[in-house]
């Protein structure tokens, strides 16, 4: 993605054709276009020609001085990498003030400051980001994960091919050790990512260390193929890369083939993993690489190496850089289909890396005055990146200035009175987020071998208990207060990202956090609940029938093998869940999912000047998970159902998202808590309606 390119580097014009492929697949994949919803794999092209093509550039310096200069090395990264994304950094922070909420805004300091400093694959690996969801709302300085990852590599490769090239030096063998030192490498990369992959497909698509196998890939074809491997590998791409070979094109079918291979994985077909394409797309770009260098002349290789593919190459580094943004914050102000946004995101993309190239770029790079000073170079980059780190995306997405172009109607509300004048209340300049928030609550505590941790308000001899997810977690609060005003005994077992249902799982790429449901799960079940003994069960879980959820996550079986219709799985999962905790005369109370919005309503608040920018449409019919809690309730007289829509949104079918003055939404999927700290009676009363207190 960002190594230079040159003449006699072992590079073909038909490299940055590779790059133009590469880097359509990601922007297709960004814009959710039908069909291309792997296109993620276009980084994987990215990162193989990386180390294909900066081992070539190091083995050319090498073989004809004996050295590589690392400070001169290190002195062109900066030049080549630095200005760019320094521009764009700040050109985008500034660009969010046009059409990103001020809540929004303060969300992105630190994925930019990450971005500047070449971290930010550790850094949203930290916040758990879905990267694989078409839906691309976010922050539009995700896409600095990749090349965090190639800075990363380039930091660490040299020193580490040097010490390769010395030792091949001593030993006599510098192509066989040297070969021998990457292959041994990738090994032990690759290894990590199939393992990891098993536990945890974030770490292993984000890892440092998970996705160096890829760009080591690149760099062995260099050693083992390139134009600059030495006289033994001269001595075999003679044998090997014969007239008949290049002439009958044997090598350009294989491209062809391997093309075909790398587009077939970035489709939507198959259900292999995120890390099993990433594996075959890394072989096929090799062989892709490998195939073009002995086959210039082949009809893929004229295809690709056209001027138009290959200027479009050569400013590819741009184009990844600048998409992204455009996309997010297109998103943000126009509601436009995946194939619009495409063409938007790749005419625009290209227009500000054409720009950047000619205007910032080359000349940074190509100019003679910064050629004899590498340690300043170096240090003057590294400096800019920290300065503007911290003294300039900060104030500038810090700013409490709501966004210039607001897109959004107030929504037309049928009757009119009180809900009218909510939708007309004016935003007040600061909100009170701290409100929101419900106080610290520990849910880990509460375990098999510490069931008393899980008791957190002791008033009286009936046992409630709440189980679920981080919406039962918000109702802990109210919860508690409820125990000490009508005297029970009140206890909580819940999990971030969990269904309390057996058997059920969420469709979501974390795999870490779906084994911790399922261990926590069992914990609750085997020991927590018996242990207890409930007089009444609370279940909570956030939405997740198909359509329920913007981000398209839903329940799944547990059993991956279990291919019956989903409403079946659910169904059945509910019923033999709620029969395991009714056995010992528990009543089981059964909260249906409450309607929350597409995007974060608090978020929308902090960038609007009316409530009603931010109000939005509850679904006017139950989904089936809701249906199926009433059918369980009408059935059992041991099963209550409670709905707390009119809570969240008294005016139904419209939520208002701030009320008298008072935030609703904590934010996209979880209740303010001080709302429901001032609606607790309401919820109390939607209890004891269930009839489920009087059985105890």
């Amino acid at each position: 993605m960002t190594a230079d390119p040159h003449p006699g580097w072992g590079y073909r014009p038909a490299i940055d054709g590779l790059r133009t492929v590469a880097v359509t697949l990601v922007v297709l994949f960004h814009a959710g276009v039908a069909g291309v919803a792997n296109g993620f794999v276009g980084v994987d092209l990215f990162f193989v020609l990386s180390g294909y093509l900066v081992t070539n550039v190091m083995l050319a310096e090498y073989r004809g001085s004996g050295t590589v200069r690392l400070r001169r090395f290190y002195a062109r990264r900066v030049r080549r990498l630095l200005p760019a994304a320094v521009l764009l950094v700040v050109v985008v922070a500034a660009a969010t003030l046009l059409v990103l909420p001020r809540l929004t805004r303060v969300s992105l300091v630190a994925d930019a400051r990450a971005a500047l400093l070449y971290v930010a694959n550790w850094h949203f690996l930290g916040d758990a980001t879905d990267y694989f969801a078409a839906d691309v709302h976010g922050s539009p300085f995700l896409h600095f994960w990749s090349l965090a990852i190639e800075e990363q590599f380039y930091v660490v490769y040299p020193l580490a091919l040097l010490g390769l090239l010395w030792l091949g030096r001593r030993l006599g063998r510098p192509t066989l050790v040297v070969a021998s030192g990457l292959a041994s490498l990738l090994a032990v990369s690759l290894l990590l990512q199939v393992v990891i992959a098993r536990g945890d497909a974030l770490a292993a698509y984000y890892g440092t260390h998970t996705r160096l196998y890829q760009m080591l890939a690149g760099a062995l074809l260099a050693v083992t193929w390139g134009a600059h491997g030495g006289p033994a590998v001269a001595s075999l791409r003679t044998r090997l890369a014969a007239p008949l070979l290049r002439q009958v094109s044997l090598a350009g079918l294989a491209a062809v083939a391997c093309l075909g291979v790398l587009v077939g994985v970035a489709s939507d077909i198959g259900s292999l993993s995120p890390s099993v394409r990433g594996i075959v797309a890394c072989g096929a770009s090799v062989v892709v690489i490998a195939s073009l260098e002995v086959a210039p002349a082949s009809g893929l290789a004229r295809l690709l190496g056209r001027p138009t593919m290959t200027y479009l190459g050569r400013i590819s580094y741009g184009t990844y850089l600048w998409h992204w943004p455009v996309i997010v914050l297109l998103r943000a102000a126009l509601d436009v289909g995946p194939w619009t946004m495409a063409a938007l995101a790749l005419v625009g993309g290209t227009a500000m890396a054409a720009l950047s190239f000619a205007v910032l770029e080359t000349p940074v790079r190509r100019s003679p005055r910064l050629d004899p000073w590498p340690r300043v170079v170096v240090a003057a980059g590294l400096a800019t990146s920290l300065v503007v780190a911290v003294a300039v995306v900060g104030p500038v997405l810090r700013n409490d200035t709501r966004p210039a172009l607001r897109v959004r109607e107030v929504p037309v509300l049928a009757g009119g009175g009180d809900s009218a004048a909510a939708l007309a209340a004016d935003v007040p300049a600061a909100l009170d987020l701290a409100a929101t928030e419900p106080p610290e609550y520990d849910y880990a505590a509460c375990s098999p071998e510490n069931v008393a941790a899980c008791v957190l308000a002791d008033h009286g001899d009936v046992t409630v208990l709440l189980v679920g997810d981080s919406n039962a977690m918000v109702l802990v609060p109210a919860l508690q207060e409820l125990a000490a005003e009508h005297g029970f005994r009140f206890a909580a077992t819940t999990q971030v990202g969990c269904p309390w249902q057996i058997g059920l799982v969420w469709v979501v790429d974390d795999t870490a956090r779906r084994d911790r449901c399922i261990a926590a799960r069992d914990g609750w079940y085997d020991a927590i609940v018996p242990a207890l003994q409930p007089d009444v069960v609370l279940t909570v879980h956030v939405p997740r029938d198909p359509g329920s959820r913007a981000d398209g996550s839903t329940f799944a079986p547990q059993d991956p093998a279990d291919d019956r219709p989903l409403e079946e799985v659910v169904a059945d999962a509910t019923a033999a869940t709620v029969d395991r905790l009714t056995a010992d005369g528990a009543q089981v109370v059964l909260f249906e999912p409450m309607a929350y919005a597409a995007d974060d309503p608090t978020a929308c608040l902090s960038g609007a000047v009316t409530v009603g920018e931010c109000a939005f449409q509850a679904n006017t019919e139950p989904f089936p998970t809701e249906l199926l809690y009433r059918a369980l309730a009408a059935e059992r007289a041991d099963v209550g159902v409670v709905d707390m829509d009119h809570i969240a949104c008294p005016y139904l079918p419209l939520c208002v998202p701030m009320i008298d003055g008072e935030l609703v939404f904590r934010n996209q999927f979880h209740l303010s808590n001080q709302w429901l700290m001032d609606h607790r009676a309401a919820l109390w009363a939607l209890i004891e309606a269930t009839g489920a207190l009087d059985a105890t």
